[in-house]
């Protein structure tokens, strides 16, 4: 029977260290299913999921202190299930994307907005930067959501757009397919 390992790490980058947790994956018999890794600050931070059995998935955590010492980044390890496919009913899969000036408060405004919609956030990537030329401190969030079929794109775009308008900055609404 299949069982699942969430994976999360953090600490200082170096080069091999998806290496090194790949490779303990393959030798213990577990299957990444999914991953995410990121570089924020100075700080290297990485999420997987493991697939396997019980076995495989003990044996795996039984190795980390070991994958700390080779790579430097501390992790903590909790089982979990299958992932549960939330889906608004009659929902639609849709990309936003805002960006403009980086301010204190951008990603909350933008969230609440969307939960006050109902609608369910898949995924959610930020990136601060400063603008060539200018060093102007610049932002990009973008997500990727489910919109009830009930909720009118048009009402959507309009709150979005009057955000927007009030943090002077812009965005798309785009229906993925």
């Amino acid at each position: 029977m299949k069982e699942y390992l969430v994976l999360s790490g953090t600490g200082p980058d170096k080069p091999g260290i998806a290496k090194a947790i790949s490779e303990v994956a393959y030798k213990t018999g577990c299957s990444i299913e999914d991953s995410r890794m990121a570089l924020l600050g100075g700080e290297f931070a990485i999420l997987v999921l493991l697939e396997g059995e019980k076995k495989a998935l003990e044996t795996f955590s039984s190795s980390l202190k070991d994958l700390e010492a080779e790579t430097g980044l501390t992790f903590s390890a909790r089982k979990t299930g299958a992932r549960p496919k939330y889906q608004v009913e009659k929902g639609v899969p849709y990309r936003i994307v805002v960006v403009g000036i980086d301010r204190t408060g951008i990603v909350f405004q933008v969230t609440e907005l969307l939960a006050r919609h109902g609608i369910n956030i898949e995924s959610l990537d930020t990136e601060a930067h400063h603008a060539p030329v200018t060093g102007t401190p610049m932002f990009r969030m973008t997500i990727t959501a489910e919109k009830p079929a009930e909720t009118p794109v048009r009402t959507l775009r309009e709150e979005l757009a009057a955000l927007c308008d009030r943090l002077n900055m812009d965005f798309t609404l785009e229906a993925q397919a």
